[in-house]
């Protein structure tokens, strides 16, 4: 009842979705296989933020965009910062 679904002219190229892949590796030495090295390795992809003047929205749908945009780009730096740690 409250999900909004409106279009725009990049609708038909352009993708919201996001995905993340998170490889585990474990690996040992034949000489000692108790000593195990474990490494992590996480991809991210986010979707792309839209520029406003190629979609064409305009009123709530813009509003919608803009608040969309601010959100990716805040995930963005949460990802960032938590790489480099």
């Amino acid at each position: 009842r409250n999900k909004v679904m409106a279009s725009h002219r990049l609708n038909m190229s352009s993708s919201r979705s996001h995905a993340i892949l998170t490889v585990h590796v474990t690996a040992s030495t034949p000489d000692d296989p108790a000593e195990m090295t474990r490494a992590k390795l996480s991809l991210v992809d986010l979707a792309g933020s839209e520029r406003q003047s190629a979609t064409g929205a305009a009123g709530d749908i813009l509003r919608e965009a803009i608040s969309i945009n601010k959100s990716l780009f805040t995930l963005r730096k949460v990802i960032t910062s938590l790489a480099e740690s």
